[in-house]
């Protein structure tokens, strides 16, 4: 497979799928943007405008079909995630798929043991494994400098919330947006979750009142190993957009910071200021280039995804739970 070009068909051409098009058409040497699946026509055609010769229909179904195909880049709302795994599977497709890989376990699980039983790729959009600031961190912890872990801190805000209906769309807060940091927490720590609890206000838009119109939250989880975490997150920040974590051993800590780069600071005659990032594409721009060159490895190397299925299906378990352990008010032990 490595004596020509892997090709792409993307699957959803909203925000993160035009990222994703982006980074296989001009970025992914002995890759090539083949297909663009979206209803809308003007998110495909806008997708498909990175590279060229890029084939835009509406539906899935005819290019999975297509032999010429190799790998599918899930991007769809959340609903659709584990419905069109299972069909990329069943066509014989490698699939990278953002998070989180479903909205139930038994439907992330039957997608993965598809996948597997096929031996194909199968990576989830877990963006922070291939930051350069949590892959160090990680590096550190697992040679021992650390020494044993005994707590992790994790933070996302983004700047604004979603839409109205977004977040009932694609099971809440605690699915969409904190999924990332408790995955962190298994990165990081290298230990499983084995209990949740979690609690949630409606302070950034008190005037939607659907089940999952939080915006809020802080999690509490216990590991494996006796270490605990805590994941804060908001839908509304007066800065920018943050992810960020801090992990206590028994040697010391580590900081991951909020500003890809290190950030800059400015000093002038109106005080200290410090240059943040807005988005989440602008703090994480090339982990994202990052995680598709590794998923393209893995198809011509054979290799096994730094994120693979099972690490989707792990942090859908916290993430359900956290979710029950709010609207119950109750501790969820996995």
């Amino acid at each position: 497979m490595s004596a020509r070009s892997i090709n792409f068909a993307l699957l959803g051409a909203g925000q993160i799928g035009e990222l994703h098009a982006e980074t296989i058409a001009r970025y992914l040497h002995d890759a090539r943007l083949a297909a663009v699946v979206d209803p809308v026509a003007e998110n495909a055609r806008r997708a498909a405008s990175y590279g060229e010769d890029v084939k835009v229909v509406g539906a899935a179904a005819e290019i999975l079909s297509d032999a010429a195909i190799d790998a599918v880049v899930i991007a769809s709302p959340t609903r659709f995630h584990a419905s069109l795994m299972l069909e990329a599977a069943t066509s014989g497709k490698h699939i990278f798929c953002e998070k989180p890989i479903a909205l139930t376990l038994d439907d992330g699980r039957a997608a993965v043991e598809e996948a597997e039983s096929r031996r194909l790729k199968l990576q989830v959009g877990f963006q922070r494994r291939f930051d350069a600031g949590y892959a160090r961190a990680r590096e550190v912890i697992a040679g021992g400098e650390l020494g044993s872990v005994e707590l992790l801190l994790s933070t996302t805000r983004d700047p604004n919330p979603p839409p109205p209906g977004y977040l009932e769309w694609c099971g809440g807060m605690f699915l969409d947006t904190a999924i990332h940091d408790f995955d962190s927490v298994r990165f990081l720590s290298g230990s499983e979750v084995v209990e949740v609890f979690a609690t949630a206000s409606a302070l950034v838009t008190p005037n939607r009142h659907g089940t999952h119109d939080l915006d809020t939250s802080v999690t509490v989880l216990r590991l494996a190993s006796g270490a605990l975490a805590t994941v804060t997150n908001s839908l509304r920040t007066g800065y920018g957009y943050e992810a960020s974590a801090e992990v206590y051993g028994a040697r010391g800590k580590l900081v991951i910071e909020a500003r890809a780069g290190g950030g800059v600071q400015r000093f002038d005659a109106g005080g200290v200021s410090v240059a943040y990032p807005q988005t989440y594409r602008e703090r994480f721009g090339q982990a994202y280039r990052e995680e598709l060159a590794d998923f393209l490895r893995c198809i011509v190397e054979d290799d096994m995804p730094r994120a693979t299925g099972h690490d989707g299906v792990r942090a859908l378990e916290v993430a359900l739970a956290a979710t029950r352990s709010q609207q119950e008010g109750c501790t969820v032990r996995l």
